[in-house]
């Protein structure tokens, strides 16, 4: 886990998809009054196209581009509940920029809990193998690491309700960003 200073501007929610970054960003902004970014639906807007169309038309190196100008953009103002996509946190050139644009949690679930969570979205490119399951464990391992450097800290989705999760992170981010961690 990092240890630096957190930035007091923004929260950022780090994590694999199916950990609840969405639901639970939601309503920790709810919480916390401040905006809501979906870092996803971002860039859909900005492509005007869904993320699937982007990975067959650009490419994943492309799409990760997409991502980090959308993460610079939306931590440019102050205020914000930012979830980023599942793979922002996994490219090691964007650590500096993720501890720099506000204070970041990882939300971690186990690979049958995300496996059970996305099984049933056809809006998950890098799941569209013959063996999901296997693909979703092999990518936690490759990006475990990279998501404990890059936050401050980090909450087990498992066995929570989005209400419960999105609680204990409020509270930790409330903690946090006024100088207490």
């Amino acid at each position: 886990m990092n240890n630096a200073q957190p930035a007091n501007r923004n929260l950022i929610l780090i994590g694999f998809m199916g950990t609840g970054k969405t639901a639970i960003g939601y309503r920790v902004a709810r919480s916390l009054g401040f905006r809501f970014v979906d870092l996803d639906h971002m860039i859909e807007d900005e492509q005007g196209m869904k993320i699937p169309e982007i990975f067959e038309r650009s490419g994943e190196s492309a799409f990760r581009d997409m991502e980090r100008a959308a993460l610079a953009k939306a931590a440019a103002e102050a205020g914000a509940v930012i979830s980023t996509g599942g793979g922002l946190a996994a490219q090691q050139e964007n650590l500096p920029l993720l501890q720099d644009s506000g204070y970041v949690i990882w939300l971690r679930a186990s690979a049958e809990t995300i496996f059970e969570r996305t099984s049933r979205n056809a809006n998950r490119p890098l799941l569209q193998t013959a063996d999901p399951m296997q693909t979703i464990r092999t990518l936690l391992a490759q990006r475990e690491d990279l998501y404990r450097r890059a936050c401050q800290f980090d909450i087990s989705t498992d066995d929570l309700s989005l209400d419960e999760a999105a609680a204990g992170v409020a509270e930790t981010a409330r903690y946090a960003m006024s100088g207490g961690l």
